[in-house]
């Protein structure tokens, strides 16, 4: 329930952020990958996921989300300096943009959090598998949307672009029928 929760206000708070509801909508697809790689982590050391490690997820969302953020600004902020829907090749430079930031942010993230998931210092059994949780999410979330959200935008403008095209030729289809 809290995570339906936190899923919800988060979108939420993004589509007042970007007056959209697909940009959103793309920045919240990479939480699967996130739990994916939470999923994953756990199946490879044969732990159980527990309620604990479930609530690390929930701050796995927001470091996901903060990296998909800057991800779509930066595009975003691209396209607005550009008359037209952005080319592959500005999607892939707007992307390459933001690679330095957003694993430097994450690789230290997880660097951070490993020490206590695999104990090196003393380990804690309470903490240890929500801070395992939000590590392999960030290490795997992070890879994915790198790769995955440059694409998702292009597809998304692609979309707009045939959606407008598509309601444009209706309006001309309309007022030819209207005079006809």
């Amino acid at each position: 329930m809290a995570f339906v929760v936190c899923a919800l206000a988060v979108f939420f708070l993004l589509v007042l952020l970007f007056n959209s509801i697909t940009q959103p909508f793309l920045i919240m697809l990479t939480i699967p990958f996130g739990l994916a790689g939470v999923i994953v982590g756990f199946i490879i050391q044969g732990l159980p996921l527990s309620l604990i490690a479930l609530i690390g997820v929930l701050g796995l969302v927001g470091v996901l989300v903060n990296d998909s953020l800057v991800m779509v600004h930066t595009l975003n902020r691209n396209r607005k300096n550009n008359p037209t829907a952005l080319s592959d090749a500005q999607i892939s430079l707007g992307a390459g943009n933001r690679l330095r930031p957003i694993v430097i942010t994450s690789a230290t993230t997880v660097a951070a959090l490993f020490p206590t998931a695999y104990g090196i210092a003393g380990s804690n059994p309470f903490i240890t598998p929500m801070v395992m949780a939000m590590a392999w999410g960030i290490l795997f979330g992070t890879v994915i949307s790198l790769i995955l959200l440059p694409c998702l935008y292009a597809i998304e403008q692609d979309l707009r672009k045939g959606l407008t095209r598509a309601w444009r030729r209706l309006g001309q289809f309309r007022a030819s029928s209207a005079e006809g």
